[in-house]
This record gives structure tokens, sequence and C-alpha cells, in this order.
């Protein structure tokens, strides 16, 4: 997660407004958290945000990378 973070800093990104996530909710509309997309040089990385956490992310609107990436329940997929 620091690796991506210093990436964004060098690309003077990390205080960017996320632009690209979704909802996860199943067929029984249970939601299951928050995934984004966060961009990178030559390929995107997803994290997600698990649910009931991911309600308070988006309070102040939309979260920038900095929140998403230094959010304690957080988690880079592969």
């Amino acid at each position: 997660m620091q690796q991506i973070i210093k990436k964004l800093e060098t690309l003077k990104r990390i205080n960017e407004k996320t632009e690209k996530f979704t909802e996860l909710t199943d067929e029984n509309f249970v939601e299951h958290g928050v995934l984004f997309f966060i961009p990178l040089e030559k390929y995107e990385v997803k994290v997600l945000i698990p649910a009931p956490f991911h309600k308070t992310i988006f309070q102040n609107g939309t979260p920038t990378f900095k929140q998403i990436l230094n959010h304690k329940e957080a988690m880079l997929l592969k």
C-alpha cells in the first residue's frame, strides 16, 4: 500500500478525487463494500473497503486517493 502512495505522490495525484468506483451488492441487495480503481501509469490498482466501513469514507463527498489508501480497513486486491 505504501508503494502505491509513493507512486501517486511522484505523479502528484495523491490528493485527486477518485472517479472510478463501484458499490458491491449481492442479489439480495446486501451491501458488501466499495471497490475503488486507482489509475497508475500503466495499470489500475483495485482497493476494497468492506461494509460497513465504506459508508464513513463518503461522509465528506467523493474521497481522494489518499483517504482511500490510508483507510484502516482498505484491502489491496490483485
